[in-house]
């Protein structure tokens, strides 16, 4: 009989950064967690996110510093693990770069590739697991709106999840950025973000019956995904695991489902419906928004009569899905 101990998480920062360039800054140290326990361990598919709990504002109350302009970007992993060592950032499948979002929930790590795994050759033989994140805050003209040495708090707060969407551990850190005396010109890189409507962070495609398998099922997320762009965009797709996964290890290819992005009236980009895949796919372009958001629904759907849904065990089976916008 084996039993599975309980994993405990911890974090801590390098909460200030100054900024003296409108070319913007970086803190290569800024967020560190850790995920330990004793004896035998196995969590498959655990996740960490971070959430901006209020607007970011000046101490003096007069300024508000946009949400987006905030990136974390993975540095480095480390511990101690038996009998295999602890997994890589490209084992584990981290985004390289995760932007804030004003009042929503975003994933530094959406859906490890790789479980928290030791079995010890001692009893209770100790695990670890820490991940180091630098913070960067975008460079742009729009640095020069505030008067130097104004100061920003930002309260962050970092939850720990396993794959039943158990909390394993939460912390709450401030982090303050200071405008000081910039140097350099204020010239300005593209701008681009993305963000999902509250009912689209989770999609579920459900099969209650057989009528459902023989016609196929969708589902539609109205004004799901938010994109905000001040110059000709594209967005690409791809899910982090290479095919659905249930909690007993069950699975079902990527293809079976088909996602199509659907530009809402008054959207002007165009979208190329995919089968979803582990390789990034094009699935939207479009041009500058002026600043305005753009709305697309987002729609699910199966074919009728597929025998790899048909020939599964009755269970919840999924992935996660990246989304990334650049440039065009």
């Amino acid at each position: 009989m084996s039993c599975f101990s309980q994993v405990s998480y911890s974090s801590w920062v390098n909460s200030y950064l100054q900024i003296n360039s409108y070319n913007g800054n970086t803190n290569p140290d800024a967020y560190n967690f850790t995920l330990a326990g004793n004896g035998n361990i196995n969590i498959p598919y655990w996740r960490i996110s971070v959430m901006l709990k209020q607007p970011i504002i000046s101490n003096s109350g007069n300024y508000t510093l946009p949400a987006n302009k905030i990136s974390f970007q993975p540095v480095s992993s480390s511990g101690q693990a038996y009998p295999n060592p602890v997994p890589t950032i490209q084992q584990i499948g981290i985004p390289l770069n995760v932007i804030l979002q004003e009042g929503q929930e975003v994933f530094l790590i959406p859906q490890s590739n790789a479980a928290l795994y030791n079995q010890p050759a001692e009893p209770n033989g100790y695990y670890s697991l820490q991940i180091k994140y630098s913070m960067n805050l975008t460079g742009g003209s729009y640095l020069g709106a505030y008067p130097a040495w104004t100061t920003f708090t930002a309260p962050l707060q970092f939850t720990a999840y396993d794959q039943y969407n158990n909390i394993i551990g939460r912390m709450d850190h401030n982090f303050q950025f200071q405008i000081g005396m910039l140097s350099g010109t204020a010239t300005d890189l593209p701008e681009l973000s993305m963000k999902f409507g509250s009912s689209a962070i989770n999609g579920s495609l459900e099969f209650k019956n057989m009528q459902d398998y023989i016609n196929g099922v969708n589902v539609t997320y109205s004004n799901a995904l938010i994109v905000k762009s001040n110059t000709n965009y594209q967005i690409k797709l791809k899910s982090l695991q290479g095919q659905f996964v249930s909690s007993s290890g069950s699975s079902i290819p990527l293809d079976a489902v088909r996602l199509d992005l659907l530009p809402v009236s008054g959207n002007m980009g165009t979208a190329y419906p995919v089968l979803l895949s582990a390789a990034p796919q094009l699935i939207a372009t479009g041009g500058s928004t002026q600043n305005s958001d753009a709305y697309y629904d987002i729609r699910y759907s199966t074919k009728p009569n597929d025998e790899r849904l048909m020939n599964v065990k009755t269970e919840e089976y999924t992935t996660t899905i990246q989304y990334e916008i650049t440039p065009l």
